[in-house]
């Protein structure tokens, strides 16, 4: 018994998952598995995953233990050995619990991954090394980001061997796990989808995979595992023995002849020819078509008893055989075939790359150019944020679509193993990676092209994240064929995407900044993203772990000096450490030396990469040739020309590859391949051309596509594309691979160039040879294709129609499925203008080509961008015209003929500019409604836009505008006044915000940049003299005469107040490095620095000379943005610029700015002869801007004392863009103009007569503000979106604006603004009263002014207008309480205009909250803020007055029914009111709905809509007065026949309305959040309303909002800048 229990144990070891032999056990003398392998016989497909295959001898020898860093021989011991750490992932407790257990899970995941062991195996021990549970290595593939949101579950069930008779069988075990994944309750997370939501794949060892496709087979016959089984995508079988095992009997026998054991039913399964077997391999065969199916089997042989080796499961029965099936094997017996002894495991790669590739195909990541599609936009709209992945919250926030992965695993499934392992020695990448404090945080890799720098970049970022570092680790990669990703901004984005989604805190800090501001960065500049992002959060966030962040392709990059630039600005809480590899070019080293001098710098060189390159090649032919002898010798013929390049090995090897048929065939070859890159690009140009005509055309012109694309084309892209040449391709994959002499590549179904150096090869090196790319020529070709693709308006037509069908109606399961139906629609629809841009400019066709598309098909063009929702594309399409119209205005210049199409360069140049200002004005809207371009902006554009013009007479529009005098776009987007008898003093732009100082309480009022509407109001409390704002967070801070206050501007919320112990006005305010201090600078040249938490002072410095008894005041004060210098101008005095010390050791003197006509001057004559005023630091540089007093501008190198003087601008007031590239001025009549920074070259010009008190830029240089009187305007003009910073035929444009001539532009501001607007009932005339006192009637049918009608004082603004139903009286009231009554009389028989004929002229000595005429003509209400006045109008007399005894704000309105009577209804309640004496009648109290209240919150009637002569519709608000944003909406239905009722609320109305506006057809037509017009037709309960069209942004002020007029005809007045819009029809279609 003991002999049989003895075998039975031997046995269940290597039968089981769970028990495994040490690895030195192992034999491995068995030729296959030390023999390599068989050359391919076909060539695999692109779809499959790539499985590589090394010896087993390298398995580990190159990599140390991950589990074991500190081990002996590890070449990680002595490198930082202190920043290593087990993995993060928690364990479920128990050690093999059965069922299933989550061991893996991330909020709002996208796949599920379910292990199941086999027979004898559990639900842990199967999967870990050695029994050792830190080897368990399912939770291994989350440090892949591929699989860093997959839910990853073992499955543990009982198949043990010990124990008594069980009945179990494999149908048990099976329907045990249906069960438990139709149960599975989540894992706590919010927003955890339960089993059979998300894809899911099977990874099963052994018998398991027979569980599983039982499983499978179960579900499909029964429905409620419907949803379970539609879920399952695929399976991984690992030695699973489909066909049984010829061991499974003798274990039964042993098991049966045990005194401690019995047979069991689910081995006896596992015989050959088992019926169970049968049956499921059957069944399964017939359901598995959907499914996946990947099969490897075992290669080593299982130690089975003393020197006995068998193959548990054979090939044969460990593959399926099915159609679609991919097989390979692992090297590994049957336990190793679930076990992995660390991440670096060849073994373990092979099934995780076989799992990426499943999971790309089951979760399509969008790659597409254009974000999010409509409906993810709806989707996301209608969703919590809390609903929305975070993952995709965050992509969404920082403008990323691409999966950021991709790069990475393109270059690491190139590593080899066992190579780079020479960087390991280097003890500048040991000293980079041990974080030594005494070291560099930057490390600089520089080699030759082809060096492998990518490949060896990639291994760095697999090592650190591999090796489970403290930290974490970001990388980039610059790509020369992807032109955004060679951004700054696009990097810095990248990388804030990676950091969030690794840590936490971060991400927690970057979603609140965007609830908080709104902000996106999708669309933002380096410098706002590195502050905002970079300085303002993740410097600043606590941590012991160190950052690790490998940029490769330095030399790629856009602005690699800028970057450069950004590393030396770093000042982070937590260290950061930089591997940079590149080329390295002498604009790279002079940039490292200047501002990273402390940079440990390292080449790369041959001998490095020697053994890489060796074993390389050995393992490249031996794959080639496995059975030639001279294998030796073409190794060393390859090295011999090496030179240290992989690249040129790769395509020595190719063609090797190509020509291996004979020996002399290879010899050729060998000869043939010249030495160095640029001679073997020309060999390969030559074998191009000496391919047939028709393969040497293609050929070229897919060189041609891939070299010039702005990004990877996908193969189907380019198939579209090459059809107007080429049709019908069998395979283009397969065609490309064949003709383009290896210069082009497809990897995941993209097509690129096989390395940078080939594109610079291919664009400026190919002049003479027999294939040449001439870069103008051919983006003109691309630029014609993608034209004449676009242009096919009738589909294109319906294919968006269709698109936004589906989209909105929810029915197409994936968003983006219907793009996908038109492969090269999104890359011509995103980049042909990009193409037309570096087109030649010689050619007029082409210019007469794309005028004709945009004259035809604009609209269009525009529906299908919109449809995307990136409009972004439409401003970077602008700023393309622009840059080819510089480029061709440098070419025409050196002509010696004149063109004859300058006048369609002029058209060109509307294009861009009407492209620009729809984008402004219209944006949101088109993106929310792609279709609206075609039916809703044409009639709001200016008539002789280029848009009006082309589109006026042929678009779909049902409405017409009229009422504006203006028939072209106007550079003032909003005018905001400040308030009654209200002044801004100063303007302040914040992120998405502005904020004005009024009044001389120091009243901060914050605007939205985005709908110029106010938000919210706060007050310091007395004059402020300074106000300044965080450049890194929502901070705003102002100083008054006695105390400096800072606040969140999100909020409105006083953070921090600082008494102020001085009688000196402060002159400047800054914010500290983490805005956790302050410095307060003096007229008396003291600055201190105060810690803002404590209010206690830190640090102070004198800005004067020891023992000076100098007493004159500063005038002005500048502390530089690093915070080390400050700038003081005195009157009649040099600006002085000090350093600031916080302890001043020694004195440092300070430096002056001594211009050259004050350098003579005695001291009698004074310091300086012209005084300045005002100094301004240039962002980035030791520069000061300095405004004299004559005017004059000068520009001062305050490091090297160097001056510019600008004569000619006329500054007297003067601000810089928060990049420094663009500086404003304004002169003394009021004109604004901007110049380009440094060359001070005049680029805009804006007419406006009228003083100016402050200016801003907003944060991203496209829009500024101006302070003027009482108003505060915003201007938008297209001269600020500037041609794209490209360098092409020598004329850079960096810096510039497509013409060499300033835009000069003007605004009539000598139209008086619109103060309150009234219709006639009639319909045909309206009136309306202005900020002069004056009323003016204007005919509505076309606008124009009839005449005036009042006259208040010049000084009064008319605020209320009531006209009396008859038309024969008109009320108006100003601000000053008079009230003016005409009696008109309308034109007749006889009379061509209208007569006015005084009434009544008296005053009260209040507001005027409203006027109204009774129904019979005979009486005018006043209603004042505390009193109500009757007056009758035969007598003009008063007839009445009464107080209001609850001083509730309200509307009046006359009775429905008893003439006599007149209404008040407040938000608690309605009245009646006799006209004659105003005494209320107590009887008709009428309750209102419940009051919506808000703690300290006003509540009123905002506005009431009469409905059929019976109903009243109410607006109620309740909002905190210094905060609008928190206001809150009912919408109640007063039945104005049974005013006892209570009125009742609108459920599920409120939550569209912005505003009231009117009725029109018994529907209540009101203004929605989007400013679209909308009608609801009244119903009991709400169900829908109907949008007709919306406002432009132009037309968006809050005093437009409030005045806006709709008359019985549905005929919409608008104010906007002094003049009445009129949209008429707008209702009726």
């Amino acid at each position: 018994m003991e002999i049989f229990r003895k075998q039975r144990e031997k046995l269940s070891r290597h039968l089981s998952a769970e028990d495994t032999d040490k690895d030195d056990d192992h034999d491995h003398d068995d030729g296959d598995a030390h023999g390599p392998r068989p050359p391919i016989s076909r060539r695999q497909r692109a779809s499959e995953p790539a499985i590589s295959y090394h010896p087993p001898k390298a398995l580990d020898s190159s990599f140390p233990d991950s589990r074991n860093p500190s081990a002996a021989g590890s070449d990680f011991a002595k490198i930082g050995s202190q920043h290593l750490r087990s993995s993060p992932i928690a364990s479920p407790s128990g050690s093999d619990p059965l069922g299933l257990t989550l061991v893996y899970g991330f909020p709002n995941p996208i796949l599920d991954i379910i292990f199941v062991h086999g027979l004898g195996g559990t639900s842990r021990g199967t999967w870990s090394w050695e029994r050792d549970p830190s080897n368990f290595w399912p939770p291994w593939l989350a440090d892949d980001s591929e699989f860093s949101r997959a839910r990853i579950f073992t499955f543990g069930y009982n198949a043990n061997f010990n124990g008594q008779y069980t009945s179990n069988n494999i149908l048990d075990f099976a329907r045990d796990l249906l069960l438990s994944m139709k149960i599975h309750s989540g894992d706590g997370h919010q927003g955890d989808a339960p089993i059979g939501e998300l894809p899911i794949i099977f990874v099963a060892h052994s018998m398991g995979g027979l569980v599983v496709k039982k499983a499978y087979i179960l579900g499909k016959n029964n429905q409620q595992y419907e949803s379970i089984i539609a879920h399952i995508s695929a399976m991984v079988f690992l030695a699973t023995p489909h066909r049984g095992s010829a061991f499974a009997a003798m274990l039964n026998n042993i098991l049966k002849a045990s005194p401690t054991g019995s047979a069991k039913n689910y081995v006896a399964e596992l015989e050959k020819q088992s019926g169970s077997l049968q049956d499921i391999n059957e069944q399964f065969r017939n359901i598995c078509g959907s499914l996946q199916l990947v099969s490897f089997h075992e290669t080593i042989r299982t130690s089975i008893g003393a020197g006995i080796k068998k193959m548990i499961v054979d090939k044969d029965s460990a593959l399926l055989e099915y159609p679609g099936e991919i097989s390979s094997s692992l090297i590994a017996d049957h336990h190793g075939m679930a076990k992995f002894r660390n991440p670096q495991d060849t073994n373990y790669n092979n099934v995780k790359n076989v799992l990426r590739w499943l999971k790309r195909k089951l979760v399509r990541d969008d790659t597409k150019d254009l974000a999010f599609t409509f409906q993810q936009r709806k989707a996301i709209g209608n969703q919590t944020p809390s609903e929305i992945p975070v993952e995709q919250r965050l992509m969404n926030i920082l403008g990323i679509s691409e999966n950021i992965q991709e790069d990475l695993d393109n270059f690491t499934e190139r590593i080899l193993q066992g190579s780079c392992q020479w960087l390991l020695q280097r003890q500048a990448f040991q000293d980079w990676v041990s974080d030594a404090p005494t070291t560099s945080g930057i490390l600089w890799l520089t080699g030759n092209p082809g060096a492998g720098k990518s490949i060896l970049a990639s291994y760095v970022v697999a090592l650190l994240k591999k090796r489970s570092f403290f930290g974490s680790c970001q990388y980039h990669f610059f790509l020369a064929g992807h032109q955004t990703k060679r951004t700054l901004a696009y990097l810095l984005r990248n990388v804030a995407l990676q950091a969030a989604l690794n840590h936490q805190v971060f991400c927690t800090k970057l979603l609140e900044l965007h609830e908080n501001t709104g902000i996106v960065f999708g669309q933002q500049k380096a410098t706002i993203i590195w502050e905002k992002i970079f300085e303002g959060i993740l410097f600043r966030l606590p941590s012991q772990d160190p950052l690790f962040w490998v940029f490769d392709g330095l030399d790629e990059a856009e602005t690699p000096t800028e970057l450069i630039k950004f590393l030396s600005k770093i000042k982070s809480a937590v260290r950061i450490n930089v591997l940079l590899l590149s080329r390295a070019n002498k604009d790279l080293i002079m940039g490292v030396r200047d501002f990273l001098p402390t940079t440990v710098h390292e080449v790369i060189s041959a001998d490095d990469n020697e053994d890489d390159i060796r074993e390389y090649v050995i393992s490249s032919i031996q794959r080639i040739l496995p059975e030639d002898q001279a294998q030796e010798e073409i190794v060393q013929d390859i090295l011999s020309k090496a030179s240290g390049s992989f690249l040129w090995v790769r395509l020595a090897l190719e063609r090797i590859r190509d020509n291996w048929y004979t020996k002399d065939d290879i010899r050729a070859a060998l000869t043939e391949i010249p030495a160095g890159m640029g001679p073997l690009y020309k060999r390969m140009i030559e074998l191009i051309a000496e391919q047939p005509p028709q393969p040497h055309k293609l050929a070229v012109s897919i060189l041609t596509w891939v070299a010039c694309a702005f990004r990877p084309l996908e193969v189907a892209e380019l198939e579209v594309a090459l059809k107007p040449s080429f049709h019908d391709f069998y395979s283009l994959e397969h065609t490309i691979e064949e003709i383009c002499g290896h210069f082009v590549v497809v990897k995941n179904s993209k097509v690129a160039l096989i390395h940078h150096t080939a594109a610079q090869f291919l664009l400026q090196n190919t002049s003479g040879l027999p294939v040449a790319i001439i870069p103008s020529v051919d983006h003109q070709h691309i630029a014609t294709v993608c034209i004449d693709f676009l242009s096919d308006s009738s589909r294109w037509r319906r294919a968006f129609s269709n698109m936004q069908t589906k989209q909105q109606s929810n029915t197409s399961p994936n968003s983006s499925a219907s793009f996908e139906e038109y492969p090269f629609l999104s890359y011509a629809l995103t980049f042909w203008a990009y193409h037309f841009s570096l087109a030649s400019v010689e050619s007029d066709d082409l210019l007469e080509t794309m005028l004709t598309f945009l004259e035809e098909t604009c609209l269009l063009w525009i529906n299908g961008v919109a449809l995307f929702g990136n409009l972004r594309v439409l401003i970077k399409s602008a700023q393309s015209f622009k840059t080819y119209l510089k480029r061709r205005a440098n070419s025409l210049a050196k002509r010696s003929i004149p063109s004859l199409t300058l006048t369609r360069d002029s058209e060109l140049r509307q294009w861009a500019n009407d492209i620009i200002r729809v984008v402004g004005r219209f944006g949101r809207n088109i993106v929310e409604n792609p279709a609206s371009i075609h039916k809703h902006v044409v009639p709001f554009c200016p008539k002789e836009s280029i848009i009006s013009r082309s589109f006026g007479c042929t678009s779909r529009t049902a409405f017409s505008v009229s009422g504006i005098t203006s028939k072209k776009w106007d550079d003032c987007l909003a005018r905001m006044t400040m308030g009654e008898d209200q002044t801004a003093s100063k303007v302040l732009c914040k992120d998405t915000f502005f904020v004005t100082l009024v009044g001389i309480n120091g009243t901060l009022v914050v605007w939205s940049s985005e709908t110029c509407e106010q938000i919210r109001r706060f007050t310091h409390g007395e004059y402020v003299t300074y106000m300044t704002s965080s450049r890194t967070s929502n901070l705003v801070a102002t100083a008054g005469f006695k105390t400096t206050r800072v606040w969140d501007i999100t909020t409105g919320e006083e953070l921090y107040r600082l008494p102020k112990a001085r009688h000196h006005h402060t002159r400047t305010l800054a914010f500290g490095p983490n805005d956790d201090e302050i410095l307060v600078g003096y007229d008396d040249c003291l600055i201190q620095c105060f810690d803002l938490v404590t209010a206690q002072e830190k640090w102070q410095f004198l800005a004067k000379e020891p023992g000076s008894q100098d007493h004159n005041c500063a005038r002005y004060m500048a502390i530089s943005p690093d915070l080390t210098q400050v700038a003081l101008v005195f009157r009649g005095r040099p600006v002085v610029v000090w350093s600031i010390q916080r302890s001043p050791s020694k004195f440092i003197p300070p430096k002056r700015c001594v211009l050259t006509e004050d350098s003579m001057r005695s001291a009698q004559e004074g310091d300086a002869w012209n005084a300045p005023e005002v100094a301004l630091w240039q962002p980035g540089t030791d520069h000061l801007i300095i405004m004299y007093e004559d005017t004059k501008v000068v520009e001062w190198n305050v490091r090297d004392d160097e001056q510019s003087p600008q004569a000619h601008m006329g500054a007297r007031g003067m601000v810089l863009s928060h990049d420094g590239t663009l500086l404003l001025t304004s002169d003394v009549n009021g004109t604004l103009s901007i110049w380009t920074v440094p060359n001070y070259r005049l680029t805009y010009r804006l007419k406006y007569e009228e003083l100016v008190t402050d200016m801003a830029f907003s944060p991203d240089g496209t829009r500024f503000y101006d302070i003027r009187g009482t108003f505060c305007n915003v201007w938008e003009p297209d001269a600020l979106i500037r041609s794209q910073d490209l360098d092409h035929d020598g004329a850079s444009s960096h810096h510039d604006t497509v013409n060499s001539e300033p835009v000069i532009s003007s605004d009539d501001n000598t139209r008086i603004p619109i103060t309150s607007l009234v219709c006639n009932a009639s319909g045909n005339v309206y009136c309306c009263g202005k900020e002069d006192g004056t009323v003016m009637m204007y005919g509505i049918s076309k606008g124009k002014k009839v005449r005036q009608v009042v006259k208040h004082a010049p000084s009064t603004s008319v605020i209320q207008l009531a006209w009396s139903a008859s038309d024969r009286y008109l009320a108006s009231g100003d601000d000053s309480g008079r009230i003016m009554v005409k009696r008109l009389e309308p034109p007749s028989s006889g009379k061509d205009e209208w007569a006015v004929f005084k009434l009544i002229d008296r005053r009260i000595d209040e507001a005027i909250d409203q006027l109204m005429f009774d129904t019979k003509d005979g009486s005018l209400l006043i209603a004042g803020r505390t009193t109500a006045y009757v007056m009758n109008l035969r007598t003009k007399a008063e007839v009445c007055r009464a107080r209001h005894p609850d001083q509730r704000e309200g509307v009046w309105i006359n009775h429905a029914t008893s003439p006599s009577l007149l209404l008040k209804i407040d938000s608690v309640q309605v009245r009646q009111y006799p006209w004659k004496t105003l005494l209320p009648q107590d009887d008709s109290i009428s309750a209102a709905a419940q009051v919506l209240q808000l703690d300290d919150s006003v509540v009123k009637v905002q506005r009431a809509i009469r409905v059929r002569d019976r109903w009243l519709v109410l607006e109620v608000l309740s909002a905190d007065p210094q905060n609008a944003s928190s206001q809150k909406r009912e919408i109640e239905l007063l039945d104005l026949h049974r005013l006892q009722e209570t009125r009742k609320k609108i459920q599920g109305l409120a939550k569209h309305v912005r505003r009231l506006i009117g009725c029109f057809q018994d529907q209540v037509v009101f203004l929605d959040h989007q400013f679209w017009l909308c009608t609801w037709a009244m119903e009991p309960v709400y169900s829908k309303h109907k949008r007709h069209f919306f406002l432009p942004k132009d037309w968006l002020s809050s005093t437009a909002l409030r005045l806006i007029t709709l008359n019985a005809q549905g005929t919409l007045m608008c104010p906007r800048n002094g003049e009445v819009a009129i949209v008429r029809s707008g209702l009726t279609y």
